[in-house]
């Protein structure tokens, strides 16, 4: 049997990452010249705008619109609405039995009245992702607990998105992180303390 001559890896490889790296900074000097532009089209129309503050927003912005578009396909894969996600991630970090009170979900962990929780809680329901349970102590009141069905979705949902989270940001180092969490610490703070 002939086997065919192997083909020298080193130097191919080294011109793939090359290039993967120019494409890189490419994409790169493309993303940071959207930005540029938009806050100097900014400027032009408000001079007194504070360009470093209009610029960190707009890159904010784009951010959250990845992170939000790559979690919609974790959602959608799972059949998942974000609310529904939230419900059943919001009784798993309750902790054991994973069983809460509608009050304690709505507001707490699923932006809804306890009127929407209602409707959600139907569905997840009707999947076998929760059921109700009577309250031990007011009889009139119901509990919403997770299934093991609900948990296991609740579990690997959650994996995938921390996937999605660590793919975006395997650009960053450890150093960068601990940076970056600490600048969006105090940016929160701000934002917080800014708001009426």
């Amino acid at each position: 049997m002939k086997t065919s001559p192997s083909l020298p890896q080193g130097p191919v490889k080294s011109k793939e990452r090359d290039l993967a790296a120019l494409q890189l900074a490419g994409h790169d000097q493309r993303l940071d010249a959207a930005v540029d532009a938009l806050v100097e089209e900014w400027s032009s129309v408000i001079p007194a705008l504070d360009q470093d503050v209009r610029a960190i927003a707009a890159r904010i912005a784009r951010i959250d619109d990845r992170l939000r578009s790559r979690t919609a396909h974790v959602l959608k894969t799972f059949e998942l609405s974000d609310n529904e996600f939230r419900l059943l991630a919001g009784l798993l970090r309750s902790g054991a039995p994973y069983r809460c009170a509608p009050t304690d979900l709505a507001g707490r962990y699923v932006p809804v009245t306890s009127g929407g929780l209602t409707g959600l809680a139907r569905k997840l329901e009707q999947r076998g992702l929760i059921r109700r349970a009577a309250h031990p102590i007011d009889q009139r009141s119901m509990l919403i607990e997770l299934t093991d069905a609900g948990r296991d979705l609740a579990l690997t949902t959650m994996a995938a998105f921390a996937d999605v989270e660590q793919t975006l940001m395997e650009g960053l180092t450890q150093a960068d992180l601990a940076r970056g969490n600490s600048f969006l610490r105090k940016l929160l703070h701000s934002i917080e303390k800014a708001l009426p």
